[in-house]
């Protein structure tokens, strides 16, 4: 199965930063052939409440940090639709149509700066194992409260990294496609002034917040 021509993006609020839409409008353009859909975080909360009954979705009910509830739901929805997750703060650089090719059902690539499978972006066609084992790991983490005060370990680049790697130990004839660093030429990380304008204070960011605040509810560990 292919990669579906859909690219998936979510933020807490539907009200987005004009230098937000004008990167969204920008890239959209340059992907006319591209269905696109946004979700805030009561349209997160639906799409779990419909798709993913069970473990999935109780996991969901326990985080308490924004970044950790985009990973899961990134996760999720690419397994459940395929397409493309792209980070609110990231931007596409040309057509897609350039960098997938019609037999791909999972493009991967590498973090510029570590050896963890970049996440910010993710191209996938549904139902694909790697995203399952994601899915089954993440769950687990926050099941068992492995990372208290880490988002890059309990569901970020570090438990995605982990699935895929567990993957092709079992069976290295899955099929994927890696690319570059940081996916090269096709998309840029983090486009200038992302998080002055996405974020009312720098506190706000998971990387400072993660500081002081647990990833999941405290209500939650306690009632297991």
């Amino acid at each position: 199965m292919s990669i579906p021509k859909i690219i998936h993006q979510t933020f807490k609020a539907a009200q987005l930063p004009f230098i937000t839409r004008w990167h969204i409008n920008r890239f959209r353009k340059k992907n006319p052939g591209y269905r696109y859909a946004f979700y805030d975080d009561e349209q997160v909360d639906a799409f779990f409440e419909k798709e993913y009954r069970g473990e999935i979705y109780k996991a969901y009910q326990k985080i308490n940090i924004g970044a950790a509830k985009a990973d899961l739901f990134r996760y999720a929805i690419l397994y459940k639709e395929g397409g493309i997750y792209l980070d609110i703060d990231s931007y596409i650089n040309s057509n897609l149509d350039t960098l997938i090719q019609q037999d791909d059902n999972a493009i991967l690539s590498l973090e510029r700066h570590h050896d963890y499978y970049a996440q910010w972006a993710l191209l996938y066609a549904p139902g694909h194992p790697f995203l399952k084992r994601t899915l089954e790991l993440v769950v687990d983490n926050i099941l068992l409260n492995k990372f208290p005060y880490s988002v890059h370990g309990m569901t970020g680049p570090g438990v995605y990294t982990q699935a895929v790697n567990e993957c092709l130990r079992e069976d290295p004839a899955i099929s994927y496609r890696l690319v570059g660093r940081d996916y090269g030429k096709y998309f840029t990380v983090k486009y200038k002034l992302a998080k002055f304008f996405l974020y009312k204070k720098r506190s706000d960011h998971w990387k400072q917040l993660q500081q002081r605040e647990p990833v999941l509810k405290p209500e939650a560990v306690k009632a297991g």
